[in-house]
């Protein structure tokens, strides 16, 4: 029986490297990036003022759930932080967690805007993908992001790991006031 994976996250959680490993280790699986899917299918309304794109979400939701019917794969893993916003029938989702202070480094080095990163940020330390993969998805599974997490995936994958955890961060935000600034706060 075909399984549907949502890897979902805030922005430089992991989400990509992540699903990227986790397709190599798996024989019979297939990739889709969300990110890649809309700019290919030109399935966005327009851009931001910020130069980025705006998904439709409508159209990106149909084509996933065409895909997935399509596809000849008996593991299709959808990745992107857009997913969290969606609920695609029958996928379980895994949303990636991650250390505010390590999303920090990583989007600085990206060279993100201090207004991205704010943003960001307090996505994570809200659970922003947590909260809404929770509502829109029956079975969310929370782990942390890093080298262990394709395993992890599998455990979930093969039902070895039954009982979904949540992740609490909210408490690191705290001691990112300083260099956030207390407005973003």
């Amino acid at each position: 029986m075909k399984k549907i994976i949502v890897i979902t996250g805030t922005p430089t959680s992991g989400k990509t490297s992540i699903s990227e490993r986790l397709s190599g280790m798996l024989n019979d699986s297939e990739l889709i990036k969300a990110n890649d899917l809309v700019k290919e299918k030109r399935l966005f309304t327009g851009y931001s003022k910020d130069g980025e794109i705006i998904a439709d979400m409508k159209r990106l939701r149909l084509e996933i759930e065409k895909i997935a019917a399509s596809s000849k794969a008996n593991l299709v893993i959808f990745e992107g932080h857009l997913l969290c916003d969606m609920k695609i029938k029958g996928a379980t989702v895994i949303v990636i967690r991650e250390h505010l202070k390590t999303l920090l480094e990583r989007m600085e080095k990206r060279g993100y805007s201090m207004k991205k990163i704010e943003s960001n940020i307090v996505s994570e330390a809200i659970d922003y993908c947590g909260v809404n993969s929770m509502e829109n998805y029956d079975s969310v599974y929370e782990i942390w992001g890093g080298k262990g997490a394709a395993n992890e995936i599998i455990k979930i994958i093969n039902g070895k790991i039954e009982k979904p955890k949540e992740i609490d961060v909210l408490g690191e935000l705290n001691g990112m006031a300083q260099y956030l600034g207390k407005a973003a706060l």
